[in-house]
């Protein structure tokens, strides 16, 4: 795209048009408790939550787009994911819980700057899970005294080293990182959790974000903390999607993910676009497509 003569150009208009959409759809589907899909052979429940993952290179501002989600969302900034962190721990000399992350930022996004996640531990295991399920159980070998927490439907459970945590939260992640550069099989797991989204600025353009402080357009949606979508809402959704999709290992992967993906928006804002959905399908499949290249070029 040609410079607009102000020094925007469209290319970033259209950028700081799908971030800010995204984060308004992520964010509103925090509000959302349970998402109900009728089917043929009965309901069943699809995890409402919106993840989004944001890739810019060196000096694209990543931590000054999420320092502006959080001031503009009352999001949550953190830089690293262990388990403990998210899910909490047990001091070993109180014996007491202390809570992590997914419960203390529940109903709220939690963003991940320049995402780090330690290789050959539980930490995937645990972030996976919670990702998909927002829930998490497990027995860890220390005593601990008992604690029980409610918010609503929300709870946490602490009882002899038993931790069960059931959450509500949306994450933003965050990384320069190319995803070539990527090759394990958690990472290709995670990536699918998330609508990925790629994006450069200009010189310009930087010192135009720097000078405005604000720059997002996040629009506040309000929707049911039930929704229920129909047998005719899904069949069109899915049927869309396997009309557009290339048929592919990489499209077979990401195809019930994308679907996801789609129903959460649409149960978010309660109008489908085929043009927006051709864009997050084309994002999800170009970014998974990536993965690993370095390592099969033998680079």
């Amino acid at each position: 795209y040609k410079d607009r003569g102000d020094g925007m150009r469209k290319e970033f208009k259209e950028h700081i048009k799908n971030i800010s959409k995204l984060i308004s759809y992520s964010l509103g589907s925090i509000k959302i408790k349970r998402l109900i899909i009728e089917e043929e052979e009965g309901d069943y429940s699809l995890r409402p939550q919106l993840h989004i993952l944001l890739r810019a290179p060196t000096g694209s501002l990543k931590s000054t787009v999420l320092r502006e989600i959080a001031l503009r969302t009352n999001g949550i900034l953190l830089d690293e994911a262990t388990a403990p962190g998210l899910v909490g721990t047990i001091d070993s000399r109180t014996f007491q819980f202390i809570p992590g992350l997914a419960w203390t930022g529940r109903n709220r996004l939690i963003l991940m700057d320049e995402f780090k996640i330690r290789r050959k531990t539980d930490d995937w295991v645990v972030f996976l899970k919670l990702l998909e399920d927002q829930y998490y159980s497990r027995r860890i070998g220390i005593f601990s005294g008992k604690l029980e927490e409610f918010d609503d439907d929300l709870f946490v459970k602490v009882d002899k080293g038993q931790i069960e945590m059931k959450t509500r939260c949306a994450f933003v992640v965050a990384t320069m990182k190319k995803f070539e550069s990527y090759r394990s099989e958690e990472f290709k797991a995670f990536l699918t959790r998330f609508i990925p989204y790629e994006y450069n600025f200009e010189i310009e353009e930087i010192k135009e974000i720097i000078k405005k402080g604000r720059f997002l357009e996040v629009t506040e949606y309000n929707p049911k903390p039930e929704v229920r979508i129909t047998k005719r809402e899904y069949s069109k959704i899915l049927n869309f999607v396997e009309k557009h999709i290339e048929r592919s290992d990489v499209a077979k992967e990401n195809f019930a993910r994308i679907v996801g993906d789609l129903v959460r928006i649409h149960a978010v804002k309660r109008n489908f676009s085929g043009k927006e959905a051709l864009k997050i399908i084309q994002w999800k499949l170009q970014t998974y497509s990536k993965v690993g290249k370095y390592y099969k070029k033998g680079g």
